[in-house]
């Protein structure tokens, strides 16, 4: 049996708690928050605290699972190391790629323990189906992917988590916080990539966050394939989130495939057949969070490898923050190696 302590209980954690349910060998034994009810409400009346610290001293836990603000993430997973834990980390990595390297060097530092990030559409099979297919030559040659995100958020939702409106604490917008998770399946099914023209704006709240509800990019991959991305959180008539809309568009030399998501998720190919992988059903089945949660969870128990590793995970942040230095310089700017 895992057991996990789970550090921040917003919203994330309910639904971690949720699905966690699902998953054998996985239960949640604490839980850390600064509001203790939150706590309470994850972790349970006695094991409940508002010190991690003291829930490391006083619990009997393997591993954790971090959903606090990104700004939180580096200083918590060091935290974590040194606790002798392993870590599932929410998205994304960090606010910053210095934070995502001293991560990466602990992560080699503690090769004994897993650390992982829940970038979980890794998991929807749709999304394993497309970055399979894409990358064992289904549609020939790669052209062009057009990527979409189309989400709407409101005033509350940035005053209940003023941390969102802020660089320090967020490290970005709409295409750190929303369009990252479709981004990351473009990265895996394409490639590395290696430079971006992009801008940025903040046009619905100018007043009330820093960061930006609106973003664009033009990237360029190893492979010469290029990629458009198009993200906004401010669609109107509102979008509620159980109806957040992505898309992504990959044309090759064969035809063109066509995922839309994410709840519910689908894969339309043109020009060829359809591709399938063979895998467990059980999995075809299960929400991406829970497979993602299990397969986390088997990665610990029997170093079966899981998708999400900081090398992973760190090239969509990494991407991203080129994106928004090119907004300022007004240039192509390159991708930063880990």
């Amino acid at each position: 049996m895992i057991k996990v302590g789970v550090i921040g209980c917003g919203m994330f954690s309910n639904l971690f708690k949720y699905m966690g349910r699902k998953v054998e060998n996985l239960k949640i034994v604490a839980a850390t928050d600064v509001d203790l009810k939150k706590a309470k409400s994850i972790g349970g009346k006695s094991h409940a605290y508002t010190d991690i610290d003291q829930m490391y001293n006083k619990e009997e836990i393997d591993t954790v699972y971090i959903a606090t603000p990104h700004h939180l993430h580096m200083p918590q997973i060091k935290q974590a190391f040194k606790a002798e834990k392993h870590i599932l980390c929410e998205k994304p990595v960090a606010c910053s790629v210095e934070d995502a390297r001293i991560i990466n060097k602990l992560d080699k530092k503690y090769r004994n323990l897993k650390l992982g990030f829940n970038y979980n559409y890794r998991y929807d099979p749709v999304c394993h189906e497309l970055a399979s297919a894409v990358q064992n030559g289904h549609l020939g040659k790669i052209y062009y992917t057009n990527c979409n995100i189309f989400f709407s958020r409101d005033e509350a939702y940035f005053k209940q988590g003023m941390w969102r409106t802020k660089w320090d604490t967020s490290g970005g917008g709409t295409l750190l916080i929303h369009g990252s998770h479709i981004i990351d399946i473009m990265i895996w099914a394409l490639g590395e990539p290696i430079s971006i023209m992009g801008k940025i704006d903040t046009l619905k709240f100018p007043d009330l966050i820093e960061v930006e509800d609106v973003g664009f990019g033009i990237v360029e991959f190893e492979n010469k394939v290029h990629a458009q991305i198009n993200c906004a959180s401010l669609i109107t008539p509102p979008i509620s989130v159980l109806q957040d809309k992505v898309e992504l568009k990959i044309f090759g030399e064969k035809g063109h495939c066509f995922y839309n998501g994410p709840w519910p998720s689908s894969l339309k190919w043109k020009g060829v057949e359809n591709y399938s992988l063979e895998m467990d059903p059980q999995k075809k089945e299960l929400p991406h969070l829970v497979n993602s949660i299990k397969a986390f969870t088997e990665w610990i128990l029997h170093d079966k490898p899981y998708l999400n590793t900081i090398e992973e995970s760190s090239k969509v942040l990494r991407l991203i923050k080129a994106l928004y230095k090119s907004s300022e310089t007004e240039k192509k700017e390159s991708i930063e190696k880990l």
